[in-house]
């Protein structure tokens, strides 16, 4: 499993019984599981709320670092629903006391599928779907600023339909035939990539 510098740095402060006591440890990856089981979740980015770290009383740089690295970790593992040899095998090598990596490991076992649950909420599946698509021609002869402009501009407007919701949203854009061109032909090698990927 790989795993990035910073969550590694964390993780191995993590496991550092010298740096973090037990009764910390336990605390911090307690704080980590609940972060991410939170229905609020923020899925663009990635930080541990203040909130949390105001409950945990989290003073020390090591110790903030070290509530990253698990969170950060606990989510990597859960996301990818990594089995727990290869769990055991990452805080081995971060030094983990056994009695640590138990612990994390029954953490894991236990909350692992609220977790999935909760990233699976906030997944790339929850973007909006276009459901239909209406477009006009328009010609500008004048503006205010000259006298001709004689111009074509397309008015698109797409029709959005987010997930459990029942209205129907639109987002419109005016655009000239260049780049409707170039969006088109941008769709046009989605929907291709998406074939090719379907029929592989």
């Amino acid at each position: 499993m790989d795993v990035s510098q910073d969550v590694l740095y964390g993780l191995q402060l993590s496991g550092k019984d010298i740096v973090i006591e037990d009764s910390v440890y336990i605390q911090l990856l307690q704080g980590a599981r609940c972060s991410l089981e939170k229905t609020n979740l923020n899925p663009t980015s990635f930080i541990i709320d203040k909130q949390l770290q105001d409950d945990l009383k989290l003073s020390d740089v090591h110790e903030k670092r070290a509530l990253f690295g698990l969170t950060s970790f606990l989510l990597e593992c859960a996301k990818q629903n990594v089995t727990l040899d290869e769990i055991r095998a990452v805080l081995e090598e971060s030094n983990f006391s056994p009695k640590r990596i138990q612990h994390f490991l029954d953490v894991y076992h236990q909350h692992k599928d609220s977790i999935r649950r909760n990233l699976a909420r906030i997944s790339s599946f929850e973007k909006a779907q276009i459901v239909d698509v209406n477009w006009r021609l328009d010609y500008n002869i004048k503006n205010s600023q000259s006298d001709k402009v004689n111009q074509l501009s397309y008015l698109v407007d797409l029709h959005t339909l987010h997930p459990g919701e029942s209205e129907i949203k639109i987002v419109s854009m005016t655009c000239s035939l260049e780049q409707l061109q170039d969006l088109v032909g941008k769709l046009k090698d989605a929907v291709r990539c998406v074939e090719k990927q379907v029929s592989s």
